[in-house]
């Protein structure tokens, strides 16, 4: 028997990071780290997206797009202890244990771009069950 755990994400403004583009992976993760966890330790921290770990992206839709730099962070259900309904402080304390503990299966940026938005996202993506 397989077992599945739901994917959860959490996606947060990146506030002033200057985007590491040249990164990827370990590099990238190790780069961004102690930007992200400071976030994450910061209850002034506002969630933009927590839920069900997105399976597409905008394809330049300018209604789906947002100006700006973000961090996704991709992780199992499991290792999180949260749920969907748990309190912002939860998912934030969640997060920053997993980021500060664990290092990411990978780490990559995505540039989605319409006429009008330019959306940055560095993605860490969690997929070992701890």
């Amino acid at each position: 028997m397989e077992l599945h755990f739901e994917d959860f994400a959490l996606t947060i403004k990146a506030a002033d990071l200057v985007v590491p583009y040249h990164l990827m992976d370990e590099p990238l993760f190790l780069t961004v780290r102690s930007q992200l966890t400071d976030l994450l330790a910061n209850k002034k921290t506002e969630i933009f997206y927590f839920g069900l770990a997105p399976d597409n992206t905008a394809d330049g839709h300018d209604e789906l797009l947002e100006n700006g730099v973000f961090y996704r962070i991709i992780g199992f259900e499991k290792n999180l202890g949260i749920a969907l309904e748990s309190s912002a402080e939860e998912i934030l304390h969640a997060f920053h244990y997993l980021v500060s503990n664990f290092q990411p299966r990978w780490s990559t940026i995505f540039v989605e771009q319409s006429p009008s938005k330019k959306e940055v996202t560095i993605e860490l993506m969690y997929q070992e069950v701890f």
